[in-house]
């Protein structure tokens, strides 16, 4: 029976409780701006540790909306690109040529860089006695490669190995772009929301965050213009060698007199050298000559007393 008026009293104090609290929140219209633009600046820096923890899950729950809103575009980005879009792709290729005169067959190949606007990236130079080869990679406009090594194969001399590789990085291409446009866009809001913050910690975690977006585009705007350098202009590597005859040179004997200098020369150059060598080792050779003395010494007693007892055993 007692439990009733306090149950009812319970009821009450929520009541008016709930009715204090409607009465603040309405009164407090004004204020909610501020708290909205608060709230704002503390979305955008969620990686602080003095935002409050109701709010940042209220931030995460919002920036997974913000994440998959953001892979619905890529999606429809992504669909609409691959079938709009010129494909990305980077080629490269080796190629092994072996001529009978490398002089003119160089001289070609530099007609055609000339002629479809490539250019050298490194050009090697080997002459020994049996070869004389060129290490050459072109760096050649996209449009004209296949050009070129139809060129090359239709020339005179013999293509000796080939080999040509092509990568399709429209998918990363795309990726990157995507990424840097969504990096972009809250770099843009960070700054707006620089303008807004009001306290110290409000301030530094918003420019920390804008020197972290700041690097990461600065990173995927390098990756990009590295993608776009190698999908301009591929790459191929040219090995063109020519083959020597083989001469026979005989080595030059030096003269009777010479030779007997250069034996005398040799000779005493190892007389000293051994000098050097005993004077060296002079501690062994002091060790083993005591132990000879000793040796010595031994034997003289021995046969002293050998004596002395066969003079001994006479008389």
């Amino acid at each position: 029976m007692l439990q009733r008026p306090t149950k009812i009293r319970k009821m009450k104090f929520k009541n008016l409780s709930f009715a204090i609290v409607l009465v603040i929140v309405c009164s407090c219209g004004t204020g909610n701006q501020k708290f909205r633009d608060s709230k704002e600046v503390i979305a955008v820096a969620n990686d602080v540790k003095y935002a409050a923890p109701v709010v940042v899950d209220e931030i995460k729950s919002e920036e997974n909306e913000d994440v998959v809103d953001k892979e619905k575009a890529d999606n429809v980005q992504d669909g609409s690109k691959s079938s709009i879009e010129k494909k990305k792709i980077i080629k490269d290729g080796r190629i092994s040529i072996k001529t009978d005169d490398i002089t003119a067959s160089k001289k070609g190949i530099d007609e055609i860089v000339k002629k479809f606007n490539a250019y050298y990236d490194t050009e090697e130079l080997h002459n020994d006695e049996t070869y004389t080869s060129y290490e050459l990679t072109l760096r050649i406009p996209e449009e004209n490669f296949e050009k070129i090594i139809k060129l090359l194969e239709s020339g005179n001399d013999e293509i000796v190995r080939k080999s040509i590789h092509s990568r399709d990085i429209t998918e990363e291409y795309v990726d990157i772009e995507a990424r840097l446009s969504f990096k972009r866009d809250y770099l843009t809001r960070y700054k707006t929301l620089l303008l807004k913050s009001s306290t110290v910690k409000d301030i530094l975690a918003v420019e920390e965050n804008i020197r972290k977006l700041q690097e990461e585009i600065e990173s995927k705007e390098g990756r990009l213009k590295y993608l776009n350098d190698q999908i301009a202009y591929s790459t191929l590597e040219i090995e063109l060698s020519q083959e020597k005859a083989y001469v026979y040179k005989p080595k030059q004997s030096d003269k009777f007199f010479e030779r007997v200098k250069n034996s005398l020369s040799k000779g005493w150059a190892s007389l000293v050298s051994f000098i050097l060598w005993l004077i060296g080792i002079w501690p062994f050779i002091l060790i083993l000559f005591s132990i000879y003395l000793l040796w010595n010494r031994v034997i003289i007693i021995r046969k002293n007393k050998r004596l002395i007892e066969n003079s001994k055993k006479d008389n």
